[in-house]
This record gives C-alpha cells, structure tokens and sequence, in this order.
C-alpha cells in the first residue's frame, strides 16, 4: 500500500539588498553648492538681525544716551549724616558728563553700600537730567576706644563708634561734631582681636556696656547721654565715670538696682551738698562711697583717666 507523501517544509524567500554608491565629480559639485546655500542663507539672516540690531542701538545711542537733554544736571540726595553730594558721586563713580541712561544703577547702590556708615541706597532717574539718591545711615551710639588696635575714642582719625546693634565702623566727617557727646566704651587688649571694621562685635564685655547704656537712658528717663566712660574692671564687674567724674563700680548683672542706687546715692549727696567722688554699687546695702572735698577742682574739669584725690570716706545706705 502507498503512502501519500507530504511535505511540511516550506520555502522562504530571501531578497538581498544591494547598496551601491555612486561618487562622481557632479555628484560632489551638487553637494558643495546646496552647502554654500544653506551658509548663505545663514549669512544673510544674521546679517538682517545685525542690521536691525545696530539700528536699534544707534537709535537709542542718539535719542537718550547722545541725547543733550538728557545729560545728568542734578543729583539729588535725601538728608543724611553719612554722606553729602560729593562724596556719593566720588563713592558712587558717577560720571557728571554722562547721560542718566549711561549710568548703571545696581553699580552705584552696590558701592554706596559697601560703605560701612550706609545701611541701604536706593538709586533712580528722573527724567529729564536728574539722578535721586536716598541713603539710610547707621546712628553712632558709643565710641569704641581700644590701645591694642589703635582705636583713639573721639579722635576725627582713628575713632571708630558702633550703632546700637554693635556695628562697628569708622566714624564718618558728618557724624562727627554730634558724635562727641557719645560715651565711650573701652575694650581690653584680649578683645583686640575681634575688633574689625564692618562687622558687628559680639563680645560678652561689649554686650555689658550696652546693657548698662540702656539701663542709664531707662532708669534716668533722660535721652542724654549722662554716662562718659564705661571700662572693664577687674574679672568681675565694670568702672563707670559721669558726665560729673562720678566714679561708679558695677557688677556683672542686676545692672538696673544699681543704676537705681547711683542716682540715688547722686541725689541724696546733691541734696546734702557733697559731690561724690566714687562709689561701689555691688552691695546691695552700706556702699561704700568716697567724698570729693571742696577744694578740689571742678567736677567737669577732672579728666575719667586720673580720678581725683579724695579727702575722706563715708558710707551712705539706700534710700
């Protein structure tokens, strides 16, 4: 018997590609001349956009910065003791022979405020001719006087003062005549160191003194600065001197009871007609305190460095 044969083999069909380049002369001409093409149109484009660039600038260039009208006239500044006119134009690097349009704003508010006795600037133009300055200035609170770091307290030179924060920074010509009346705060020569121009000092002793500042103004009710020196004395407590040479011994705390018991103590010697010449202000009963005599020189004439000769000693309770 046959079998019928099959076949489960199926055919496939194979095609194969072939790829052929073709390099000829004309073929490399066509190439080169759609590449000089495109540059061109590239070239062409940029040159519009220059064109059209360079019209725009020399439009702006003859119509503000060329513009006569437009040359800086006026420079208008608020009232402040920081600066006046000059000094923001020398600081400020502003060219009085530009247009106001020339004059970089950014960079003359960056160089008014890298100056220490500037706390912000703000600077605009106000057509036709004039450039507007405001300033905020730092207010001197104390004199710093430091030997070590050749700190020289109201000396027009070498004073350096600090705003209420601490700021330390040298005391500008405007500020001067009304910075006289200030206190002084002397530093010791460990704290050298940390006395920089510019930054604020963080000092424990410093921080102490300023306390003692506040709580003068505080517990006097009186914005004068009464108080004339203050000075680190010994590990444990401070060296205060009036405006009338009274010398005053303060401890590191409890600052208020004693300023309390100083105007006190100043008071009650006024009332009787003495002067006091010094007073420990430490304990909190029987001070003692030290008598000026009667002829001694004038309280205003005796300088805080060489305290004057004292005549006799008493102790005077709280009152």
């Amino acid at each position: 018997m046959s079998r019928r044969r099959t076949s489960t083999s199926r055919s496939t069909q194979r095609s194969r590609v072939l790829e052929t380049r073709i390099l000829s002369g004309r073929i490399v001409w066509i190439g080169i001349q759609r590449w000089i093409w495109k540059l061109f149109k590239f070239c062409l484009m940029g040159g519009a956009c220059f064109g059209v660039c360079y019209a725009a600038w020399t439009f702006l260039q003859r119509s503000y910065l060329d513009n006569p009208e437009y040359q800086l006239r006026v420079v208008r500044l608020n009232a402040n003791t920081a600066m006046n006119e000059a000094e923001v134009v020398a600081v400020g690097g502003i060219s009085l022979n530009s247009s106001i349009f020339g004059i970089s704003l950014s960079d003359v508010e960056d160089r008014l405020i890298a100056r220490h006795e500037v706390v912000s600037a703000t600077v605009k133009r106000e057509l036709p001719a004039t450039i507007v300055v405001e300033i905020k200035e730092r207010h001197p609170f104390a004199w710093i006087e430091c030997p070590a770091k050749n700190m020289i307290a109201r000396d027009a030179k070498q004073g350096y003062v600090i705003d209420h924060q601490g700021f330390l920074y040298a005391c500008p010509a405007m500020q001067y005549e009304a910075s006289l009346a200030l206190p002084i705060i002397s530093m010791n020569a460990d704290d050298a160191e940390l006395l920089i121009a510019g930054t604020t000092i963080e000092t424990k002793s410093l921080k102490r003194s300023l306390n003692l500042l506040d709580v003068a103004a505080k517990v006097s009710g009186s914005p004068l600065p009464w108080i004339n020196r203050i000075a680190p004395y010994q590990k444990w407590g401070f060296k205060v001197w009036t405006r009338d040479n009274v010398e005053a011994v303060f401890g590191l705390e409890d600052h208020e009871r004693q300023m309390n018991d100083l105007l006190t103590s100043m008071k009650y010697a006024s009332g009787k007609g003495m002067q006091i010449g010094s007073i420990n202000l430490i304990p909190e009963r029987n001070f003692p305190v030290v008598l000026r005599s009667e002829n001694q020189p004038s309280a205003k004439r005796v300088s805080p460095n060489v305290p004057a000769q004292r005549a006799g000693r008493s102790t005077t309770e709280r009152r």
